[in-house]
């Protein structure tokens, strides 16, 4: 075979994922379609896990839920559409590909399918609302506004916690941002802690004012952590074990693959893919003081692989190797 036909048979091989992230036209139907049928299921067959050990905003959810289904699904729905929608604004914000893309909440919808991540709603599901909108917070603005956007995104994280105690590692992740595009902001760390700690004491001061004090702090007690570890033995399968390491594998071959990528590009591009790089390392965290249990446990990585993908889409590669790595990743979060 001849040097040019090589090459045009490479390009070939490599074209259907090139060729998709470029149709934004395909990219729109394979999303409504997707989002059609996430609010179908959500609405047929949507149930709360039963996650005893959960922070009491999930508890007051789950009783919510049961008085009043319809009016629990619809606020399931529009959880759903808050994500994507931070999705695509964060994806599109940090210009992780040259062309505008729906790739992200395409992956993302199809990862909650696979997974059925949308019939049994777990704490994480909310979770992810929070983490989706904490990592969309601008971090790069000037100081007043800084403050003021660090003291929003401390509360915003406090009530995450209150749904599901893994969103405490958020504000590690803030605090790292902060560090990763401002050098030092000390004063920011402590306006979102204040912020953090503010809803705790409105929160507090609700419970005491109509006598339930000891029944909130009772909640506290009844919190469990490290659901990896009570259900570990799991893990003695074999077929589950080989997924996960392959899953991580795979996640940090993305981790190490965009940071080196990102050494070409320039430095606002270089500190978006290192801020998003430390994000996903952070959120394997959760997987270990989570009480959830496996495979529910894996939805914490759901919006970076989302992220991953979309941005692995759009390169060059020979023999299928990004269909390839796709199919698999997909693959194992299925499994």
């Amino acid at each position: 075979m001849s040097p040019k036909k090589k090459i045009l048979f490479r390009k070939k091989k490599s074209a259907m994922l090139k060729f998709i992230s470029k149709r934004i036209e395909l990219q729109w139907i394979a999303l409504l379609v997707l989002l059609a049928i996430s609010i179908y299921i959500i609405l047929t067959q949507a149930q709360l896990a039963n996650e005893q050990s959960a922070a009491f905003l999930y508890k007051n959810f789950a009783r919510f839920f049961s008085q009043y289904p319809w009016f629990g699904k619809g606020i399931m729905v529009i959880v759903l559409l808050s994500q994507i929608l931070l999705l695509q604004c964060y994806f599109k914000k940090n210009e992780f590909t040259a062309k505008t893309s729906l790739l992200p909440t395409c992956y993302y919808l199809s990862i909650l399918l696979l997974t059925k991540s949308l019939i049994i709603i777990s704490p994480l599901f909310f979770t992810l609302l929070f983490f989706l909108a904490t990592i969309s917070g601008n971090y790069t603005v000037s100081s007043g506004k800084l403050k003021n956007n660090v003291f929003w995104i401390g509360v915003l994280i406090a009530l995450g916690t209150c749904f599901d105690i893994s969103s405490i590692i958020l504000l590690v992740l803030v605090i790292a941002t902060l560090f990763i595009n401002q050098y030092s902001r000390t004063k920011e760390t402590g306006i979102l802690l204040f912020g953090f700690f503010l809803v705790y004491f409105y929160f507090f001061a609700y419970y005491f004012f109509t006598n339930n004090l000891n029944e909130w702090i009772l909640t506290f007690n009844q919190i469990q952590i490290l659901g990896i570890v009570t259900n570990a033995h799991i893990f003695a399968r074999t077929g589950i074990l080989i997924s996960l390491i392959i899953l991580g594998v795979l996640y940090l071959f993305f981790i190490l693959k965009f940071k080196m990528a990102s050494e070409s590009k320039v430095m606002i591009q270089r500190k978006s893919i290192i801020t998003f790089n430390t994000c996903s390392l952070l959120m394997i965290i959760c997987l270990f003081i989570s009480g959830s249990a496996y495979p529910n446990i894996l939805g914490y990585l759901f919006v970076s692989v989302a992220v991953y993908l979309s941005m692995l889409a759009p390169e060059k590669s020979p023999f299928l190797a990004n269909e390839l790595i796709t199919i698999a990743t997909l693959l194992v979060l299925w499994l």
